[in-house]
C-alpha cells in the first residue's frame, strides 16, 4: 500500500520500520521542518517525496493510508482531513485532545468509508495479553497503575507545544501514562466515576500542565483501579501495574510478570520482557492494522476504543479532588 507519514520526529522511526517489514511503501513524508524528511529518506533507503504542507501532500499523492505522528494539537484536523478524502487513518495517542475534537473525529469517522486506528501499541504486549486471557472468565476487582519517571526542562524545550494545555493538553496523564490507563480500562472495564488531584511539582516555571496526578476510578461492584503518575523523577522506573481478581494476583513491572509471586517464563526459561519505556509492540500493532486493511476486518483500537483513556483522562483534570461521574 502507498503510504504517507507526517510528523517526522521521535517515533516516526518506529512506524517506518515497522512498515518496512511488513512490505508497505512509504510514498511520502511531510513535516514543516523538511531537513527531518530529507535525512528519514536517506537513514532508512526511501524515496518519499517531501512535503511541508500536510494538505498538498493529501491532494497531491495517491495514499492507501497515512500515518499521524504530529504534536497532539494537529492530530484532529489531520484525522479529519484524511478521512473526508477516504484516505485510512493510523494515529499516534492521544487521539484527541478536548471534548470538541473528540466529535468532530467521531463525525470524521461516521461519514468515511476509512478505517481509522489508533496506536495504543501496549495492548500487544505479550505481557499485556497474558493477562487478558488469564482474567478472561473473571471479573478484575482492583488494579492499580503506577508511572515514575523524568520529563526535565530540556524534555519541554524541544519543542514549544509540549508543556501547554492549548497544544499538549496535558501533562503526564496525557502524553505518558495514558497507556496504563488504557490497559487497565481495557482490562477492568470503564468506570462510572473518578476522583482525581493533579499538580503541577517540580517544573512551575517551565510548563503550564500537570507532572503528576492521581485518581481513582470507581467501576460497577464495588470494584475499582487506582493510578499514579509522575513526570518529577531525577530518573524513569519501569512502570508498575497490578491487577487482583480476589483469588490471583498478576504483576505486571515493565514488561516482566509475576502470577501469585512466581516469575512467568516462556517455554525456553526466558522471561516475558520487552522495551522498558515505549514496549514492544508498535511493529505487531502496524502489522495488525495492514493486516485489517487487505483482508476487509475492522481494526481493534478503532476511534471508539480510543476515545475511552480519552475521556478519562478529561475527567481527572476536570475532578479537582470531587467525585464526579464519566
Amino acid at each position: 500500500m502507498r503510504v504517507g507519514i507526517v510528523g517526522i520526529g521521535a517515533i516516526a522511526p518506529l512506524h517506518i520500520k515497522a512498515l518496512q517489514n511488513c512490505g508497505q511503501q512509504v510514498v511520502a513524508l511531510c513535516d514543516i521542518e523538511t531537513d527531518r524528511c530529507v535525512k528519514a529518506n536517506k537513514n532508512f533507503g526511501l524515496d518519499a517525496t517531501v512535503y511541508a504542507d500536510f494538505i498538498e501532500m493529501l491532494d497531491c499523492e495517491t495514499l492507501d493510508v497515512v500515518h499521524i505522528c504530529t504534536p497532539h494539537y494537529l492530530h484532529a484536523e489531520m484525522i479529519c482531513a484524511s478521512l473526508d478524502r477516504g484516505i485510512n487513518v493510523l494515529s499516534e495517542k492521544p487521539l484527541a485532545i478536548n471534548e470538541e475534537q473528540l466529535t468532530e473525529i467521531e463525525n470524521a469517522v461516521k461519514n468515511s468509508s476509512a478505517q481509522f486506528g489508533v496506536c495504543f501499541q501496549n495492548r500487544f504486549n505479550e505481557s499485556v495479553l497474558y493477562i487478558k486471557e488469564y482474567f478472561k472468565d473473571r471479573q478484575i476487582t482492583s488494579a492499580y497503575a503506577n508511572l515514575t519517571w523524568c520529563r526535565d526542562e530540556r524534555y519541554y524545550a524541544s519543542g514549544a507545544w509540549r508543556g501547554t494545555w492549548e497544544q499538549e493538553g496535558g501533562g503526564v496523564m496525557i502524553n505518558q501514562a495514558i497507556h496504563s490507563l488504557d490497559i487497565l480500562q481495557w482490562l477492568c472495564g470503564m468506570p462510572e466515576s473518578v476522583l482525581a488531584h493533579v499538580s503541577n511539582n517540580s517544573l512551575k516555571d517551565t510548563i503550564e500542565v500537570e507532572d503528576t496526578a492521581f485518581g481513582i476510578f470507581s467501576l460497577e461492584n464495588g470494584r475499582n483501579f487506582v493510578v499514579h503518575a509522575t513526570n518529577a523523577a531525577k530518573s524513569s522506573f519501569p512502570v508498575y501495574m497490578a491487577f487482583n481478581s480476589g483469588r490471583d494476583t498478576i504483576e505486571l513491572s515493565a514488561d516482566n510478570l509475576i502470577v501469585n509471586g512466581n516469575f512467568v517464563t516462556k517455554e525456553n526459561g526466558e522471561p516475558i520482557f520487552g522495551k522498558t519505556e515505549w514496549g514492544s509492540g508498535h511493529a505487531i500493532l502496524i502489522r495488525k492494522y495492514y493486516d485489517c486493511l487487505q483482508n476487509g476486518e475492522k481494526f481493534p483500537i478503532d476511534f471508539y476504543e480510543a476515545r475511552n483513556a480519552i475521556r478519562l483522562i478529561l475527567k481527572m483534570y476536570a475532578s479537582n479532588g470531587n467525585t464526579i461521574k464519566i
